[in-house]
């Protein structure tokens, strides 16, 4: 009689949902990462480092097993060379910006191209057909006096380049706001990986039709066939035996 598996050994054996946060330094998000992990609100990092996070709870009453790859903040980050090998190994990402550095909110603009370019480049070269979700998300709203970029600018933009939410949120005063931004990662990952008819995007999936070709069949030999099988219809009606 095999023993039945215990959570902890479902839970290693889970692929890890593998999150990407990017954005200019000085956004917060560092202190994004960290105050999701450990619901502590450190202010000070080193922009240049990058570190990699494994993280384990349950959302929504399923285990999330999550890898978070805090990307490091550089003046011309879109030109450092480990940065599209990121992407491409990122399943969502989190797009983040001050909403008191207009700079940072237009980088976002520039990091949701590459992210499309470098998914774009591995679903051609691969089996690959799920679109990435990619989460817009505003930080440092508590900083009323200094803010440039208002919220309606932010849901605006956020539709404009294609991202799946937008969240405005102060990382420093409010916990729960930052778990709203990984909860609804994890979801929007969720919705896509069961249900697999939603994986591909409208440009990618053929038209079909029920006059469409085969593939295998000539156009000329289908539209004959088809005459044939209406004339027959109408010549053999099959009359019931009373």
């Amino acid at each position: 009689m095999t023993a039945a598996k215990s959570p902890f050994a479902r839970l290693r054996a889970a692929k890890p949902l593998r999150i990407m946060v990017l954005g200019q330094g000085g956004v917060g998000k560092s202190a994004l990462v960290v105050r999701f992990l450990t619901r502590r609100f450190i202010g000070e990092y080193d922009p240049t480092l990058e570190k990699m996070y494994t993280f384990n709870n349950t959302i929504d009453n399923e285990v999330a097993n999550l890898e978070i790859l805090d990307t490091a903040g550089q003046p011309h980050e879109m030109e450092c060379p480990g940065l599209e090998a990121n992407i491409r190994w990122a399943d969502v990402f989190i797009l983040m910006y001050s909403v008191t550095d207009k700079c940072s909110f237009d980088e976002c603009s520039r990091l949701k191209f590459l992210i499309n370019y470098n998914k774009r480049r591995r679903r051609l070269s691969s089996s690959a057909r799920v679109e990435p979700p990619v989460l817009l998300v505003g930080n440092k709203s508590d900083q009323i006096a200094d803010r440039m970029v208002t919220f309606e600018e932010g849901h605006k933009r956020s539709a404009d380049i294609g991202c799946v939410s937008f969240h405005e949120i102060s990382v420093r005063e409010n916990i729960e706001e930052v778990w709203d931004v990984f909860r609804d990662a994890v979801r929007r990952w969720r919705s896509l990986t069961k249900c697999p008819r939603l994986k591909r995007s409208s440009s990618e999936v053929p038209s079909q039709s029920s006059d469409s070709p085969s593939p295998n069949i000539p156009y000329q030999q289908q539209t004959g066939l088809r005459h044939f099988l209406n004339c027959c219809s109408k010549l053999f009606v099959i009359k019931p035996n009373y």
